[in-house]
């Protein structure tokens, strides 16, 4: 998704099916900022840590504005984030609700290619009179794919009190003041629970899951173009399902005490629920490959800290669609979190080097609308694979020499 394009089958969130802007009540006196690149992806700004007033200490936010902004949109924007680094005055600053439901599915699904992973990237910041909320964005590494070599019984036991990788809760303000409060740390809990208890506990997720299975099965197995072999997307299916399932049961575990839910209390290992017979490859790697299969697959190893409760879709509003723009650049991450008295935690992988490697990526940034504040990150790793697509390389020739011979024919049939 490099220079600036917009996945296929994706509107942007200001418009419809038809390329129509859409409108949102009460969008006056609002503005739209927009982030891309920048700069690092571990930079202070895009980290939403409270620096100063000084506009420049935001040039992340502030210089990828979509529409144009004025010094009242800026203070707007830098005081919530400086209540919410402060702790102080959160009802005004975040949408309390929303942002909770938020990182209660996000810390379920184990997606370390975000905000709360060490590259600090691929999210929606929305604006909308001073309150800050969270909106979802590129989650195809999510359920432990973005460190497919991990341990899996680490993984579907990861903490859900110790959320962060490389880097710690405090270095994550978005996050940090759900746990600097009791209140909303008790939210957070009970509105885990009821995800469980609603979507998990009741059958509905098998259910999906089994039904899904079964309308798109026919259509993989008849797909030429797939990324996989049938017998693998089977196999990533059920990986996904278990996965699920474990995940579920260790989250009702630290729920209810069984199971440590910090980093620290996960020190003891005793009651963890095995995963042991999960591949984590099985469901997808970076390269899109399956099971180590075609394409290859990238390991990645790194430590860190670890109502209806569907995700609700929020739209930013529309007044001026004509100003969206687009913005590509290359960053160089290297993030770091500030010193915590929690250990953070550990995802073996396989080889239990324990090491952490520091990526390259090439963002974009979602084009966005006036009327609310739309920060978004977003990568596309360029990777070399020692096992090269040989079948669509040799297609791809074959295609060129019968084009070619089609149109040398054409040519002489045309003298003649």
């Amino acid at each position: 998704m490099g220079g600036g394009e917009m996945p296929e089958g994706m509107m942007p969130p200001d418009m419809n099916e038809n390329g129509d802007t859409t409108e949102l009540p009460n969008n006056q006196n609002r503005e739209n900022f927009g982030g891309g690149m920048g700069g690092s992806m571990g930079s202070d700004d895009v980290s939403l840590i409270y620096t100063d007033d000084n506009y420049d200490s935001y040039s992340n936010i502030f210089d990828n504005a979509k529409t144009d902004i004025t010094d009242e949109d800026k203070d707007r924007l830098i005081q919530a984030l400086k209540n919410i680094n402060e702790n102080v005055d959160i009802e005004n600053s975040v949408d309390v609700d929303e942002v909770i439901r938020y990182f209660v599915v996000h810390n379920f699904v184990l997606n370390f290619d975000s905000y709360t992973g060490s590259m600090i990237h691929n999210y929606y910041l929305y604006e909308s009179d001073g309150q800050l909320s969270m909106i979802p964005w590129d989650y195809n590494l999510a359920f432990g794919g973005f460190q497919s070599a991990a341990d899996a019984t680490s993984l579907v036991n990861y903490p859900i009190d110790s959320p962060v990788s490389g880097g710690t809760i405090d270095s994550r303000p978005m996050l940090a003041w759900i746990f600097n409060n009791e209140e909303y740390t008790q939210m957070y809990h009970e509105y885990f629970n009821e995800f469980i208890t609603e979507v998990f506990d009741s059958g509905v997720f098998s259910e999906m899951i089994d039904s899904v299975k079964e309308i798109i099965s026919p259509y993989v197995e008849a797909d030429p173009t797939k990324f996989c072999t049938y017998d693998e997307f089977l196999t990533g299916i059920d990986t996904l399902k278990e996965f699920c399932l474990l995940r579920a049961e260790s989250i009702s575990g630290q729920l209810d005490g069984t199971i440590g839910s910090t980093s620290e209390e996960q020190q003891d290992k005793e009651n963890f629920v095995d995963a042991s017979d999960i591949s984590i490859s099985d469901m997808g790697s970076m390269n899109n490959s399956m099971g180590g299969g075609r394409g290859g697959m990238m390991n990645n190893d790194f430590s860190g800290e670890g109502g209806d409760f569907s995700m609700r879709e929020q739209q930013p509003s529309s007044e001026d669609s004509s100003s969206n723009m687009q913005v590509s650049n290359t960053a160089d991450i290297n993030s770091s979190g500030e010193t915590n008295e929690v250990p953070p935690t550990e995802i073996p992988t396989e080889s239990s080097t324990g090491e952490e490697f520091p990526n390259n990526a090439n963002g974009n940034m979602m084009p966005g609308n006036r009327g609310n504040m739309n920060f978004s990150m977003d990568n596309q790793f360029s990777e070399s694979t020692s096992q090269t697509r040989s079948n669509d390389i040799i297609l791809i020739i074959v295609t060129i020499l019968v084009l070619t011979a089609g149109l040398a024919f054409a040519f002489i049939f045309k003298r003649r």
